[in-house]
Order: C-alpha cells, then structure tokens, then sequence
C-alpha cells in the first residue's frame, strides 16, 4: 500500500519492500513488506525500536545492505525510475548526487587515514561541475553551517583529530554539499549537542523550503520529530504499524505501540519524583515471526483475534493509517505505569563518602611541527577543572561536543594522563563508550565481550563467570539468544546495552558513562536509564554521567556541570540549574531543547546561538563564551570570570549571573 498526498507523483515511492539477512541459525526477516512514499520537499521521519527494521529499511533503497543482508521483494522508485532495477554501477551515479546518506557511525563512513578535503572536495567537483578553488569553498561553506569551528582549518584535518559530535557534523556538511532531491539519514543527529542539533534542523527545514529536497530520516528523539518532521512511519517488527501527519499521530496515535512509545517520554512534573514509564517484554525474535500482530505480547488491548491474523493498514484519518484490530479512534488504553523513583532500602547515608575527587586538572594537547621553528599549537582540551563525586551520587555534564566531557572521563579512568591537576577515585572504575563499535572486538561474540573484564581479573571459575553473564545480559534487557551473536549482528541500542553489561561485569563503585542512552530508543532509554537509578540507589555507585540529552541529565543527575570550551561554567543542583540558569551559555542549552509536541515546537521560535565560537588553538583574553553571548559587554571581552558564588549552592563562572 502506498500513502499519497495531493501530489500524485511522489518523489520516492516504497513499495513492498522485504529484506532478509540469512543467519547460521536461521533467516531474520528485517524489513517486511514495507510501502510508503516520500514528496518532494517532505520530511518523513521513522520511528520505533532498536531492531524494528528502521536501519534496514533505509539502507535496502540505496542496495547499502552489508552482507548477508539482500533484498528478496518489492521495489523502490525515485521519480519514477526503478532503482532495483539499476546495476551497481548505476546506482553509484545515483548515490551521493541524486540521493545523499548519513550514516549513524561516521567513522565507519569517513577514511581514518584521508583528510577531510579529500574527502569532500572531488564528491563536490563531480556532483556540481566545479572547479577545485570553488569546491573548496564551497565545502568550507558547509562545515561552517553545521557548525564546525576553524572550518578553514578543520577542512584539512584528519576524522580522528576530531570528537564523535564533530565526525557527525563533517557526515552532515557531506550529504548536504552536493545538493541531493533527497537525504535519507540514519540518527543524524544523534552525537550532536543541542545547540548544533538546533542549527543543523534549521539548516536542513532551509534546504527543503528552498530547492525541494525531500528527507527521511531515523530518529529515537521524539522531541526532534515533533520539531522537524512532516509526516511520521511508526515501525515495529519489521513493519510499519502506522503512518500520517506528525501532529496526528502525537495528538491522537491509533496503534497501541505508538502510545506506548509516546507515553515513555517523561513529563517535566514526573522527572525528580517517578520512574521512567517501560514497555513490558521484548520485541519478537524475527527468526522465528509470531502469527498475528507481532505486538501482541506486550499490548494491554489485545483481543483473540490479533494472535490469529496480522493487521493491514486501515485509514484513521485523513492521510492517517494504522495496523491495529481495535476500533478506529482507539486512543489511551495502553498507559505503562510510572513507578515510584526512590524506592525504600535507597542508601542515601553513604552521600557522605567522596568517590571521586577532581582538582584543578587540565590536559593540553600539542602536534609537533618537524622542521619547523614555528610555535607549536596547543589545544587546551580540559583547563583547570574542579569536581566531586559522592557515593551514590550522579552528576551529569553537559556542553557541546569539543567542550572537553570526553577528556575528562577518559582521564578520570587513566586512559590520557593529565597536565596537571589531581585526581582520585576510592575503589574501582568502569566506563561506558560513547561509541560501542569502537570499543568492541569485532571477532568476539557477545558472551566473549561480556565475560572478558571477568576473565581479566580472574574472577570465579568458567562456570560461575556463565552465570555472571546470563545475569547480566537480563539485567540490561536483552535475551541469552544474543550471547551467540557478533557485534555487526546487533542494532546499535543492543550494542550499547552489550557496553553497560559489560561495564557492570566487575561491580564497579565508579561507573563513567559518556553518552551511554545517545544509541537507544526512548522505550529501552527509560529501561536502562531506570536500571541505573536502581544501580545508584541500591548498591551507592556514583556515576559521571556525559550526555547531550539534557532531558535524561535532568531526570538522571543529582549535579550538574557545564562545561564549555575546557572549562566549568556553571556547577550545581540539576533542579536549580535547569529552573533558574546563571549562566548564558546554560539557559541557551536547555532553550535550544526539542519538545515531543508538534504544536509546541510550530509556535516555538528557534533560539539559535548567534556568532562564532572561538578555535580551542586561539582561546580569547576574556571569557570565551563572549562571541556567542546576548548579554556581553566590554567587562567581558577583556577579563576572564572565574568561578564564583552568585547562589549559596551553587557555582557560576558569569560577571552577570543575576542578568540571565
């Protein structure tokens, strides 16, 4: 079936399409039967969870699936022309000019060892006829609207000189240079800060407005698709289980797993005082498809006949369809229960035990010249950072991507040594990766993975470190069938569930988590977010806390620190911080936050950050957020803030805390 809205001709129209991946113990099916269609200028976002087909679906248009993954039926038309039809080489020509991609992972899109330029000045070339000189430009250009700082400089640097946020907006500079009729991107802005996420859907909303592009991309952020889409696919299973208006579909979802999704997204009232809302059970093993609608087991509105039929997309309104037995209209039923937050045996008497201790650190990066007497530049990446952590307690940092989070984990665990500065933790450490990929054996299965810290430290014998392993892969969500499977083998949510299992392994005190929800859909968002409340609460781990999601920050912290450009800009309660900010750069962040609610976001002005941000090579005599700030003056621009005390519990480096 295929949905259409008063243009006849849509600019991409799915039809049919299913995609297998042949597995040694058995065939998945990815994508089934799959039909939509996507107009010029469109935004269409698809939603649902880890493993529901999204990624699969997207790549089986442009034949991008890695083996052993094929498309086995339906087809796929762009303007008309069949795409299934086209050789590889072909397809190649379509690919990058006509439609442009952007992957989850950038570093496995981007060449470690090519210079950026290199990269995205001949795709230029060849899309657009033109010259080098122009070319160059017209790249520069584009990392400058993504927001990439230096983009003059940064054009001819190396991916691996850059942070994960900073990889994905050289991915989206990419895409977008070469003009495409239509993008699809896969979590384009998952390791993204607010701010560059703000700048970047504008940019994008810009670019279909003016030539037309159409886009579909794949989000877990509901807040972003309230902010940007046009229309919405909910899938599930492999299918899409309903499909209309994106403020349709937030007003009044049809399917019952569309109200669950929608109703694990935290109210503003709810987030100190409940547990995140879950979807009871797991989605089906797609080895083995369960007659029926494939919700059922998790769905508080099943009826006998949904174990014995599958449902086809039926009209719930205008352009709204829906895969759903129940009647038409069926609206808030499926309500999952929000548990408590601070349950009782919480161990609050050990706040009093200082876990982690930061004092003045810094960590200055340099790249030697060779034969060169020239001054060698110095990145100051962490510039006198001062912290505590106590047991059983979560502080969360936040701050755009570059702004140092990531360093400062990584020398909290020992993995760069520090500058200057102090620091100690009291009893063992872990962390959780940014990127699981990266920190993962690609030729060890899950179980390996898992078992390893264990195997390390020599901990228990084979049989008891078995044990440990079947515990910990239930504990985070996922079944024992998985323990078989290979990293590539998972979605990128059941792969950053493997990394905080794994970071459990040894019962850490300290547990280090840079961006460990930034992979997951909100559904297995809240179950992890919940599991490490409980991990907090029961056993006093404290935790570091790296997020860009502001709204997890708030509901997951007992502290927050901002960080901006190496430094601490502001430091306190996560509840004072997000109410009353006392410095620019913080109210910026949390203004620039996408809401779930399409009504909302069209009546909401975009509060973009205004000027440049200034090159961490060439850090400016005064404070460095001067260039951005509403509300600087002369003071500002020639003496440096420092930390102060603008608030009895709270710490802001502002000249003018009470103006904000």
């Amino acid at each position: 079936m295929t949905f259409q809205t008063d243009i006849d001709a849509p600019l991409l129209d799915v039809r049919a399409l299913r995609t297998e991946f042949g597995t040694d113990s058995g065939t998945v099916t990815a994508v089934d039967g799959v039909s939509f269609a996507v107009h010029a200028g469109e935004r269409v976002a698809i939603v649902g969870e880890s493993g529901s087909g999204k990624s699969a679906m997207a790549m089986s248009i442009l034949r991008l699936l890695a083996y052993p993954g094929r498309v086995t039926g339906g087809a796929v038309l762009l303007n008309g022309r069949d795409l299934s039809a086209l050789s590889e080489r072909q397809l190649s020509a379509v690919r990058g000019r006509l439609v442009g991609t952007v992957f989850q992972d950038p570093m496995s899109s981007l060449d470690p060892v090519m210079r950026i330029s290199k990269q995205m000045i001949p795709p230029i070339m060849r899309a657009l006829g033109l010259s080098r000189e122009v070319a160059r430009a017209e790249a520069i250009l584009w990392l400058d609207k993504v927001g990439i700082p230096d983009a003059e400089k940064r054009l001819d640097a190396f991916p691996f000189e850059m942070s994960g946020g900073m990889r994905q907006r050289v991915m989206i500079a990419m895409a977008l240079s070469c003009r495409p009729r239509l993008l699809i991107a896969d979590e384009p802005t998952t390791a993204l800060d607010v701010t560059i996420q703000a700048q970047i859907v504008e940019v994008m909303k810009k670019l279909t407005a003016e030539t037309g592009t159409a886009m579909m991309f794949i989000t877990h952020d509901l807040g972003l698709v309230a902010r940007f889409a046009d229309k919405v696919a909910v899938m599930y299973a492999g299918r899409i289980v309903e499909f209309g208006p994106v403020r349709e579909i937030f007003r009044t979802p049809s399917h019952p797993y569309t109200q669950s999704l929608l109703s694990t997204i935290p109210s503003a009232k709810a987030l100190r005082h409940q547990r995140l809302a879950q979807i009871p059970g797991m989605p089906p093993d797609m080895k083995t498809p369960p007659q029926g609608c494939a919700f059922r087991e998790r769905c508080a509105a099943a009826i006998p006949r949904c174990a014995q039929q599958p449902p086809e997309l039926s009209p719930r309104g205008a352009g709204h369809v829906a895969a759903c037995w129940q009647p038409e209209g069926l609206t808030g039923i499926v309500r999952p229960e929000c548990e408590a937050r601070v349950r009782p045996g919480s161990n609050r008497a050990l706040r009093d035990r200082t876990m982690v201790e930061i004092n003045r650190l810094t960590k200055h990066f340099s790249s030697p010249r060779l034969l060169s007497r020239k001054p060698v530049p110095v990145v100051k990446a962490v510039n006198g950072v001062t912290l505590r952590v106590q047991q059983g307690e979560t502080l969360g940092i936040v701050g755009e991507s570059g702004c140092g989070k990531s360093t400062v984990a990584r020398l909290l665990l020992g993995l760069e040594k520090p500058t200057s500065g102090e620091i100690f933790t009291d009893g063992l450490a872990q962390m959780v990766f940014q990127d699981p990929s990266a920190s993962f054996n690609p030729k060890m299965r899950i179980s390996a993975i898992i078992e390893e810290p264990l195997v390390v430290k020599r901990w228990g014998d084979r049989a008891a470190r078995a044990a440990r392993v079947r515990h910990l892969i239930a504990q985070v969500g996922l079944e024992e069938a998985h323990l078989n499977r290979y990293p590539s083998q998972l979605s990128g949510g059941q792969r950053q569930r493997v990394a905080v299992a794994r970071a459990l392994a040894l019962d850490p005190s300290v547990m280090v988590a840079d961006e460990p929800t930034s992979a997951l859909d909100v559904s297995v968002r809240a179950q992890i977010i919940n599991l490490l409340v409980d991990l907090k609460e029961d056993l006093g781990i404290a935790f570091v806390f790296i997020s860009h999601d502001l709204l997890t920050v708030r509901y997951i912290a007992d502290r927050i620190a901002v960080m901006y450009l190496g430094e601490v800009v502001e430091y306190g309660p996560a509840d004072e911080v997000f109410d009353r900010p006392a410095h620019p750069y913080t109210k910026a962040l949390i203004e620039t936050v996408p809401l779930p609610d399409p009504v909302t976001e069209a009546t909401r002005a975009p509060k973009l950050l205004q000027g440049e941000l200034p090159s961490p090579l060439n850090l400016p005599k005064g404070c460095a957020f001067a260039s951005r700030c509403p509300i600087v003056t002369d003071r500002c621009r020639a003496e440096k803030p420092v930390l102060r005390h603008p608030m009895k519990t709270r710490e802001a480096a502002c000249h003018y805390p009470h103006a904000i």
